[in-house]
């Protein structure tokens, strides 16, 4: 093979080397590089996950107490583990007008403190709404004395006690 031949075969070579480059041109993304915010690229913040876990938030269980004495739990962030509410749904005039009205008597004596007391001591013949169920047991007159004098101690011993904490 002669000098020239074998040049022209290289040269052949590279011009098909060069067109097949050609045919696949090696295509990039389309990005641009300048944003098209009149503010530039300040304000677009890139999303970064957090370091740390998201706070983990106390749950307390926490016993509410109504005005009529009955209670529930329920579970919140207060760390209060006793809430005693002197005002709610059953003693509210907006929230239960049927009290105030007297329609809501006879649902007195089934919910509530007074509810309860009935219900745990039906059969023994004491209501709530029977003052005088004391009367009929038995004792002197000597007895009722010495609980009215208890009863006075009780009394003066609270009243004493305002100030203090229990």
């Amino acid at each position: 093979m002669s000098f020239p031949s074998a040049l022209a075969s290289t040269s052949r070579c590279l011009k098909r080397t060069a067109l097949s480059q050609r045919a696949t041109p090696v295509t990039q993304p389309q990005t641009r590089g300048i944003s098209s915010s009149p503010y530039g690229r300040t304000h677009v913040w890139k999303h970064r996950q957090r370091k740390l876990p998201n706070p983990f938030v106390p749950q307390f269980p926490q016993r509410v107490v109504r005005a009529d004495g009955s209670t529930f739990i329920h579970y919140t962030t207060s760390p209060r583990s006793v809430f005693r509410l002197t005002r709610d749904t059953t003693n509210n005039p907006l929230w239960n007008a049927a009290r105030w009205t007297n329609e809501g008597e006879e649902e007195d004596l089934v919910t509530g403190r007074l509810g309860r007391f009935n219900r745990r001591f039906d059969g023994m013949g004491g209501h709530a709404s029977d003052v005088d169920w004391m009367s009929e047991s038995e004792g002197s007159g000597e007895a009722k004395e010495i609980a009215k004098e208890a009863a006075r101690d009780i009394a003066e011993q609270s009243k004493g006690a305002k100030g203090r904490k229990r």
